[in-house]
């Protein structure tokens, strides 16, 4: 059954990429800026040090998507008030937008398809998604 789950998830995940569009005037950005837009989404105030460390890359690569970013606008630079010497990142009302209409189109997607499933199968997987949530966290690295 874990072999089956992983592949399952790598494809549902795979899917979800494939069926992203870019926001409304937009190019289709390459999948670390995704990854990245994501990350400072869900944590705003995350330094690049913690984000490099998050998405398993080196810093030097996340400083460069960083300054790509925030020079098309969707993060903003501030000094960490505990130490200057790193910044923070913050989503910009730009990448607020941005995210609620790629959001919107990914739910609409998963709901389109969700809605040619039987009720059954749906209710199923419904019941499932707390229990799922739960082997997310305990697959989520420790902290130490």
């Amino acid at each position: 059954m874990p072999e089956e789950l992983t592949r399952l998830v790598w494809t549902l995940h795979r899917r979800l990429i494939q069926s992203q569009r870019p926001p409304t005037g937009e190019n289709v950005r390459p999948p670390a800026q995704v990854e990245l837009l994501r990350l400072v989404a869900a944590e705003p105030g995350i330094t690049v040090r913690q984000a490099a460390a998050a998405l398993r890359m080196q810093a030097h690569n996340v400083s460069s998507l960083v300054t790509v970013l925030v020079k098309d606008g969707y993060f903003t630079r501030v000094p960490d008030p505990a130490d200057r010497r790193y910044v923070q990142l913050h989503p910009t009302a730009k990448m607020h937008a941005a995210t609620h209409e790629t959001d919107t189109t990914l739910y609409a997607g998963v709901a389109q398809a969700l809605a040619g499933m039987p009720g059954d199968s749906v209710r199923i997987i419904t019941d499932a998604l707390p229990e799922l949530w739960k082997l997310a966290e305990r697959l989520a690295p420790s902290q130490d």
